[in-house]
This record gives structure tokens, sequence and C-alpha cells, in this order.
């Protein structure tokens, strides 16, 4: 017996809701070929957008703490070994101080002699210095005293010399004038009279000349002595008021005073320094000097006899670290000293809180590429991880608390701006909107959707065929929004 089909399809019209945490979807479902058109929809809600800047790398030893001996000197005790635990304060290793020791004796008697000419200096000028004062006077007035006769006798001589050469010029040329001769006249004797005239009138010339040029250095050293007598009695008179005569020298001496208390200091430290001791608690990690070991130069330890610089004494803190990692040069100038960061090691899934404690100046150049190195401590000891394992580090860049957000694959953004499609009473209504901070979750909302309204997520096709088997679907949109449900059914087949 045949089955008797229906002779039209059979329409079925469903709407199912479905809402969790946040996530829905809407069905519409038609019959025969058309298709079923649902919406994976979330809720626009009060939120944190936390944007990171992601690098690698591997957890190295932080707070490590280098300890040397600062000059050469043979090593008189070694007090520990790696692997023991030092508190802060505790005597390491010593070196043979004797030589520091005169150093420091030495720059002591040096130290001292500054002081006692300092203080003679600061009581005030001696009988013996203001005779020598007195003195500086009484030869600098005769020197004045001179130099004004100097200048006296200077002008006489000068005038005497011009006035000859005067006359004898004018002798010149009357003679000329007494035999006829006239300028330019070639008739002996007026050849000869003019060429006296010429001569004698450049020797007057001259003697002008010179005389002011003596004249003015005359003078000159007059000014000179006058000046440097007056020094000397305002000098003498500094002397005998005992006011600020020897400030010149107390300044001096202040300033060797000063340069041998810096001296004593150095020495005191190179002695201090024949002594290493912990600066703070921690585990020795390396031991690089032996008993009775002669160290050939400062700042090493055992450098002398392996020929590879190495430290005398190394402590660090147990489970404190810092990982570094590297940026490209577009990302450089996001991150910051200061900025918080999560670090995550290998074979964990617990972040350990860190903090950015240094950013490269200088990018470090492979084949062309600039990276810029980042180094991130941890936040507190963390025994369980170990040096050298490596670890992801997200480094908190921007995040806003509070604002309107939803999920970042509601939102479509092209050249002409933004847009988010509300779903308001069973319609998918695009809205335009601005956004601020984004994740890869959630997108912050400035204007265009208000907090509680639904969003679009995504659109879910189902195509169903005329027959009654098979059922074809298809998914458009983004993603689904964080800590939502799955996948909604997207309706079935008229039977």
């Amino acid at each position: 017996m045949r089955r008797r089909l229906l002779s039209r399809p059979f329409i079925i019209g469903i709407v199912v809701v479905v809402i969790a945490a946040g996530t829905g979807a809407f069905f519409l479902t038609r019959g025969g070929a058309a298709a079923n058109v649902s919406y994976r929809t979330g809720v626009a809600t009060l939120g944190t957008v936390t944007q990171t800047v992601s690098l690698s790398g591997n957890l190295e030893p932080d707070g490590e703490t280098d300890l040397d001996f600062e000059g050469a000197g043979k090593v008189t005790a070694v007090n520990v070994q790696p692997g023991q635990t030092v508190t802060a304060g505790e005597v390491l290793a010593t070196q043979d101080p004797t030589t520091v020791d005169a150093s420091l004796t030495q720059a002591n008697a040096t130290l001292a002699g500054a002081e006692a000419n300092l203080a003679s200096a600061k009581a005030g000028a001696s009988a013996s210095s203001i005779t020598q004062s007195e003195g500086q006077v009484s030869s600098a007035e005769v020197s004045y005293q001179s130099a004004i006769t100097s200048l006296a006798d200077t002008k006489a001589v000068n005038a005497q010399q011009i006035a000859q050469a005067y006359s004898a010029y004018t002798a010149a040329q009357a003679q000329a004038t007494s035999g006829g001769c006239t300028p330019g006249d070639t008739t002996p004797p007026c050849s000869q009279d003019e060429a006296s005239v010429t001569q004698d009138y450049q020797t007057w010339q001259s003697a002008e000349v010179k005389s002011t040029q003596g004249n003015d250095q005359a003078q000159a050293q007059v000014n000179s002595d006058k000046v440097q007598w007056e020094n000397a009695k305002a000098s003498l008179a500094a002397l005998e008021s005992g006011s600020a005569s020897t400030s010149a020298q107390i300044a001096m001496d202040e300033s060797q005073d000063e340069i041998d208390q810096v001296n004593v200091t150095n020495a005191q430290a190179a002695v201090n320094a024949t002594t290493l001791k912990a600066s703070a608690s921690g585990l020795v990690e390396q031991v690089s000097v032996t008993n009775g070991e002669q160290i050939a130069t400062g700042g090493t330890g055992g450098a002398s006899a392996t020929g590879t610089s190495t430290h005398a004494i190394v402590i660090i803190t147990p489970g404190v670290f810092e990982v570094t990692g590297s940026v490209s040069d577009t990302l450089v100038n996001e991150i910051a000293v200061g900025q918080t960061a999560e670090v995550v090691a290998a074979g964990s899934s617990d972040a350990v809180a860190g903090k950015v404690t240094e950013v490269a100046e200088e990018a470090t150049v492979t084949s062309g590429v600039a990276t810029f190195p980042v180094t991130v401590v941890l936040s507190g000891a963390s025994p369980s991880l170990r040096p050298g394992m490596s670890a992801s580090v997200s480094v908190v860049i921007n995040q806003v608390v509070g604002v309107t957000t939803v999920p970042t694959s509601a939102v479509h953004t092209t050249g002409a701006g933004s847009t988010v499609t509300l779903f308001v009473n069973g319609k998918a209504d695009p809205v335009a909107v601005t956004v601020g901070a984004a994740d890869s979750t959630l997108t912050q909302i400035l204007s265009g959707v208000k907090v509680g309204q639904t969003v679009v997520i995504a659109t879910i096709t189902s195509t169903i065929p005329s027959g009654t088997t098979g059922t074809g679907r298809s998914l458009t949109g983004g993603g689904g929004f964080a800590g939502g449900g799955g996948g909604f059914p997207g309706g079935g087949a008229a039977p």
C-alpha cells in the first residue's frame, strides 16, 4: 500500500531563545528549500578590557650579588662553600690588609697636615708676613716713583730730538730759498738743496712718531707700577686688619683638605674591601677563591690562576627570578618600566605576577630585524620554579575597568567605521558604534550600545532540503562570547 505524501510543504515556525552565561540564540525555520536563520547572541555588560603585549624568555635568578676583592693580595680565609646559606653581614672571606693599611696610615697623615695648614691660615697673618708685605709696598712705591721720573726724562729727550729735527728741516728750507730754488728745479745746486729739505722733513716726522711711542710706553709703565703699588698697600692693609687677607690661602687649604679627606675615605674603603661580607641573606652559589691564593688583580676571584674572569663569591636569593624577552620596534614604545605582567612557566598553568624593571634603550638587530630586550622580575619567591625554565609573559599595557563591553566578535569594523548588530524584537538591527580598548574577548563601547542590550555575535543558517533525508548547515559570523554555551540546533526537516 502506497503511502500518501503531502501535496504541499508543511511549514513549521519555531522561535527558540536560549540564554547561558550571557549568550543566547534565536532560531527562525522555514520549510521547503528555505534557509533556517538563527543568531548566536550576547549581552552588553559592564566589564574589564585588558590589553597586553606578549613575550617569552627563560627564567634567570634575580637579586644575584657578586663579591670581589678590590685589590691584589693573598687570601687569608674562605669561610663558606657553594650551597651554604648565609645571613646579612656574615664574613665570607678575608684578604691580607698589610698594604692597604699602610696606605690608610699615609692618607691620614697627609690629611692631618692639610688640616694644620688650614687652621694656621684661619688664625691670621704672622708678624713675618706683615714685614714681608711692608717690604713689597716699599719696593712697589720705589718702582712707581722711578717710572714717573723716567716718564719725565723720556718726554724731555723726545722733545729735544723733535726740536733738533725741526731746526734742521727749517734750515734746509732757508738754504734752498736763499739760492733762488723752486720746487722741482733741477738746476744745480737746487736739486741737492731740495733733496736735503725732503730728508730733513722725513727725519722730523720720524722724531715725532718715536716721541709719541716712547712717551706712551713710559706712561704705561707708570700706570702699571702704580697698580702694583696700590695692590701691595691693599694686601698690607688686609694683613694688618686680619680680615680677608688670607681668604685665598684659606680657600686653597680648604680645597686641599677636601681632597685629602677623599683620599682617606678611599683608603678606608680599600681596607674594608679586604673583608668580603654578605650584603643580604641568601644562598652561596659560587666560590672561586681558596685560602692562601694570591689574587693578582682587583675585581676578580681566581682570574690569575684560570685566565678567566670570575667573581670571588656569588650569592643568590632562592626562588626569586626574572625573565628577559624581546619585543619588536613597533611595540617597544607601548612597554614602560613599572607595568604589571603575568608570567607562566613551562609546565605550569598558574600565572605568577611580575613587573617590568627594564626596557633596553638600544635595539638588538639580527638579520636586519630590530628587537628590544624587556626584563620582568617576578614578585616574591617561587620555590617551584627553576633557573633556565622557559616562560611566557603578558605585559599589561592598558586596562579599563567597569566600562560597557560587548564580545569582540560582535564588532565589525570597515573603513567607514565600526558597527554592532543589536537583536531587538526578534530582528537584527545594525548600529554604528564608537569603540575604545579591545582585547581578544571583549571590546569597550564608548557610544552606540547600552548595558543590557542584546547583540548578535554570529549568524547561523540551515538549508532544509525538499526531500526527507539530509540536512545542510552553515555558520557565518564570529566566534562565541567568553563563557558562553556551545552551538545551537538549527531546526529539522519537514516530516
